[in-house]
């Protein structure tokens, strides 16, 4: 089951970033509200991808509309022109790769994707990754991806993730979607231990208790201790699944 979340991204001030090439420069963008559809998902083995459709994107004036093509496919008719959207994916998520769902049939002109992270507050973005299909091909239609040289850990209290799309000036380069894929990660360990009598800093098992212990999951057995070798019955197991996942809210 989906779950609609509604995000308040200031971006009213953001700057651009030096370390930005000249084609995706991040430009000043007024206030922007998104309603984003927020994945359930669990573990930390599969990526999952968050997507951004074509209609979630604002070009940057109004000098530069995006023109609707065919289903849900956009392209710009004035050059040098870019849409932009801010995503909100879940704090402490592992973004991987980007992605942009397009079609390219034109040989001299191509689509492109810039993907970052950026400050909150007015402050700057630093490019992550970005797609281009190619100047001088006829790519056709498909999902364009690359793998980010470094993930990026989202932090919502002290960023806002940021994704902007250029086209061609025909609908011959178009573009429908843009997706994010992410893994959940386990936190890392802090610096001392919650349960220190028998779950020491040193313990192979320690990150995980503590982020067991961080999330409510669990508060141990005693005074100082978690007893990590002591059987686990059906009652607690009751408790530690239901207080993990959030189960049974009454509608």
């Amino acid at each position: 089951m989906r779950s609609a979340s509604i995000a308040f991204v200031a971006a009213s001030t953001l700057m651009a970033a030096t370390a930005m090439a000249d084609e995706g420069r991040f430009a000043g963008r007024a206030p922007q509200t998104e309603v984003v559809i927020g994945e359930d998902t669990y573990g930390t083995g599969d990526l999952t991808a968050h997507q951004v459709g074509s209609y979630q994107f604002q070009p940057l004036s109004a000098a530069t509309p995006l023109t609707a093509g065919s289903g849900v496919s956009r392209f710009f008719t004035v050059p040098s022109a870019f849409a932009y959207a801010t995503p909100m994916l879940p704090n402490g998520a592992q973004i991987e790769r980007i992605e942009v769902r397009a079609c390219d049939t034109d040989a001299g002109a191509e689509i492109r994707l810039l993907f970052g992270p950026c400050t909150m507050n007015g402050g700057l973005c630093a490019l992550a990754g970005s797609v281009q299909t190619g100047i001088a091909a006829i790519p056709g239609c498909n999902n364009f991806s690359t793998t980010l040289a470094a993930p990026v850990i989202v932090n919502n209290a002290t960023q806002v993730l940021f994704v902007e799309v250029r086209t061609g000036t025909t609908s011959s380069t178009n573009f429908s979607a843009v997706n994010l894929y992410y893994r959940l990660r386990v936190s890392p360990a802090p610096g001392t231990a919650t349960f220190p009598n028998d779950v020491p800093t040193s313990h192979p098992f320690f990150r995980f208790v503590e982020a067991l212990a961080a999330a409510g999951i669990t508060g141990g057995c005693g005074a100082g201790a978690y007893c990590p070798d002591t059987a686990v019955t059906r009652g607690q197991m009751a408790v530690f699944l239901a207080t993990a996942l959030g189960l049974h809210f009454p509608n």
